[in-house]
């Protein structure tokens, strides 16, 4: 902020220095006027390296985004010195093709730099239909109001007027852009959108004293020129500014109606104008089609935003519903999820009976005190494995919590037990090595209409601990643990 500070003071000088040579000391005209060119390069230079150095400690779509900035301002530079070469020696005149080339590299890059810096390619490009729409609608609002009939009446040089019109556009991103910026970045904007503001006053003063014939290098347009770059080089982002910022924003703060503000503007002017009689020029038809193919075309972008986030929707309830069911260890079926299918499978009415199986690990507490829970948790995923082998293609397999699993069974429960007794065989590698682990399973069998989940998993957990009881790694039924 100090740093800001010492910049906007040394800015404040620079500018009141010009007023002073340019404006209140009794030099010539014609040398006020290059001094004034001269000037305008000078700061040009400035914004350039400035937003370029920015660029240099910025990453990722922020530095692309900056050095275009950069460009952008080379762009205008360049535009600046042919044009005070070619009107060095009468003080003025019109911008050659090559010096036009030039400030066309601002008014594409800069818009460009701005896109660049939000984050999804969706939502840049929407944010670029946004700027577009503002900027065409104020457009034809100003062609209606004020170029198209001064075009009627005579006027030749109302081509300046697309600088001021690129700087609505460029205006109109850094306020979209604003609109979700974090606090980190939101100084630089609003710095620059305030020196776009300028560059917008002077390019419209410009605009209409060359419409008039009255436009002099040194008259009141290099003032505002020179403000609104100085302002520029100012809002440059620091290096402390841009530390762990890749982009800029990601265009997702709803704003969808701010673009409809100037378009409903053009629209009741276009409305106004044929109700009273006024007929639309060439020029205003085809602002009307652009308009039109602006709105339908964003329109088609926001569908297609939304379709994206109606699906994101859908994942993220997928997966959260998977979530409430499962195990996040092993992905199988929880304890809720397990006696919810298990409940239903013994209401009366259903058409077979069901067996649940209850197995304990034996062996499992010294691989997680000698290995480390990490190696624990790759035996209990590894245990899911299996189990998930052993059981039916309609059987369901659960973790009920710690080393303790399920198996939900419509077959016979006698093979699906010796299945998964023999799944444990296998030693389990634990990383450094391997352990033998085993498992205690109690069984216990259901009919529709019978006993309660709550009572089936109690005789199959009496039998599972009956097991345990009488030298583990075996299967016990709930009729021998009674």
């Amino acid at each position: 902020m100090a740093q800001r500070r010492r910049q906007a003071g040394t800015a404040v000088v620079l500018v009141a220095l010009y007023l002073l040579v340019v404006r209140v000391l009794p030099i010539p005209e014609l040398v006020a006027g290059r001094i004034s060119q001269l000037a305008l390069v000078t700061v040009g230079l400035v914004v350039t390296v400035a937003w370029s150095r920015s660029a240099v400690r910025a990453t990722g779509r922020m530095r692309v985004g900056l050095a275009v900035w950069g460009v952008a301002g080379a762009g205008w530079t360049t535009g600046q010195v042919l044009w005070l070469a070619g009107g060095w020696e009468i003080g003025g005149g019109p911008i050659s093709p090559a010096g036009q080339a030039g400030f066309a590299v601002t008014m594409v890059g800069a818009p460009l730099a701005a896109v660049l810096l939000v984050g999804r390619p969706s939502a840049s490009l929407r944010t670029l239909f946004d700027a577009l729409l503002i900027g065409t609608s104020l457009f034809f609002v100003i062609w209606a109001l004020i170029l198209g009939p001064q075009y009627r009446a005579g006027a030749t040089e109302i081509g300046t007027v697309v600088y001021a019109v690129a700087d609505v556009v460029i205006l109109s991103l850094l306020l979209l852009l604003l609109a979700d910026a974090g606090p980190a970045l939101r100084t630089p904007l609003e710095i620059t959108a305030i020196g776009i503001v300028v560059q917008f006053a002077a390019d419209t003063v410009f605009a209409y004293e060359v419409v008039n014939g009255t436009y002099r290098f040194g008259a009141l347009p290099d003032l505002l020129w020179l403000t609104a770059f100085t302002i520029l080089a100012v809002g440059a982002p620091h290096h402390t500014e841009l530390r762990g910022v890749t982009r800029l924003s990601d265009g997702g703060r709803p704003r969808a109606y701010l673009p409809y503000v100037p378009f409903l503007l053009a629209f009741l002017t276009g409305s106004t104008m044929i109700v009273t009689g006024q007929a639309l020029d060439r020029m205003l038809a085809g602002l009307s089609m652009t308009l039109t193919g602006l709105v339908v075309f964003r329109q088609m972008l926001i569908l297609g935003d939304n379709r994206s986030l109606t699906r994101q929707l859908s994942t993220l309830v997928d997966d959260l519903r998977f979530r409430a069911d499962h195990d996040a260890l092993t992905g199988l079926a929880n304890r809720a999820r397990f006696e919810e299918i298990t409940e239903r499978a013994l209401e009366p009415g259903a058409d077979r009976a069901v067996a649940v199986l209850l197995l304990d690990l034996d062996g499992f507490k010294p691989v997680n005190d000698t290995y480390g829970h990490d190696a624990g948790d790759r035996v209990l995923v590894e245990v899911a494995r299996r189990l998930r082998g052993a059981a039916g293609p309609d059987d369901m397999v659960a973790r009920l919590g710690g080393d303790e699993f399920a198996v939900l069974t419509g077959d016979d429960p006698g093979p699906v037990a010796e299945r998964v007794l023999a799944t444990f065989r296998t030693p389990f590698d634990v990383g450094p090595g391997q352990a033998r682990i085993g498992a205690s399973v109690g069984v216990a069998a259901g009919q529709p209409g019978g006993r309660g989940v709550g009572q089936l998993v109690r005789d199959a957990d009496l039998a599972m601990y009956e097991a345990k009881r009488s030298g583990r790694n075996k299967v016990v039924s709930a009729g021998r643990a009674a």
